[in-house]
């Protein structure tokens, strides 16, 4: 190995490390982190190797780094949570398979539920989220923004405040883990499939049939998954990192994105 690509694998196992820390709330919004050389002797590498991963949490708008006075966490802001590549990194692979399979649980029971019950009403609701996810593929846009809004009209149609409530509450989580997929798989095939799922997600739902509707939601939601952890089992390269925009923009911003190995890191 050369001494760069050491160097570079170094700097990442710091940034790991200090990821962690951030996750696991050791260093609280507003907290100082501690100084260059303590870092250098508590993780035993270089000034250098301490100094590159600090550059990258700062780039990632994570820490703010004040000449003579050390390196401050930032209060996480709405910009910080839109960035797809640090909301990432913020969460745990546990916690992403966790969520996944509670939206699994939960939605697979609001499908049959609203095949039962919903009005024809309802079902237009439906049809519109469905509508707008379609127009996304035809002006070649993201649909991660798209998507999210579906579920919850899917939702809402159980006339459950309670049930629509924990479904939106996923919207934030689906958006960005939607995010990182399509930027994975950026062709029109991949759009086009997408709202093929879904088109056939709501025909199931509406031909009134629990069972199937309960199942389908419930394969549904295990693309995701399925999606999710074949990003994790590869390692990624980049600087450049995924901007989620709440107006459904993406765009490449200028970060060491945390990407180096999901597998033993962190994805969404």
């Amino acid at each position: 190995m050369s001494s760069s690509t050491e160097s570079k694998s170094l700097t990442q196992e710091v940034k790991r490390s200090l990821l962690g820390w951030l996750r696991e709330g050791k260093y609280p919004p507003g907290s100082r982190l501690p100084s260059v050389q303590d870092l250098v002797a508590q993780l035993n590498v270089s000034r250098t190797v301490v100094r590159e991963a600090l550059h990258s949490l700062a780039g990632m708008n994570l820490i703010q780094m004040r000449p003579g006075m050390g390196c401050f966490v930032n209060q996480l802001s709405s910009d910080i949570v839109f960035n797809a590549d640090v909301f990432s990194s913020l969460l745990g692979m546990d916690a992403i398979v966790e969520v996944v399979a509670a939206r699994r649980l939960i939605e697979g029971g609001v499908a049959r539920e609203v095949a039962l019950s919903a009005t024809e009403e309802d079902f237009e609701d439906i049809e519109e989220a469905l509508r707008q996810i379609k127009r996304a593929v035809h002006r070649d846009r993201p649909m991660y923004s798209a998507t999210p809004e579906f579920h919850v009209a899917v939702a809402r149609a159980t006339h459950n405040k309670v049930l629509e409530k924990v479904v939106l509450s996923f919207n934030l989580l689906m958006a960005a883990g939607g995010a990182l997929i399509e930027r994975h798989n950026p062709d029109r095939k991949y759009r086009v499939d997408e709202y093929e799922s879904h088109r056939m997600l709501f025909e199931v739902i509406r031909s009134g049939d629990p069972d199937r509707a309960q199942r389908a939601m419930e394969e549904h939601i295990g693309q995701t998954l399925t999606a999710l952890l074949e990003i994790s089992s590869r390692p990624l390269a980049g600087d450049a990192g995924l901007s989620v925009h709440p107006d459904g923009r993406l765009e490449e911003s200028p970060i060491d994105g945390p990407y180096t190995s999901l597998r033993n890191e962190t994805l969404l």
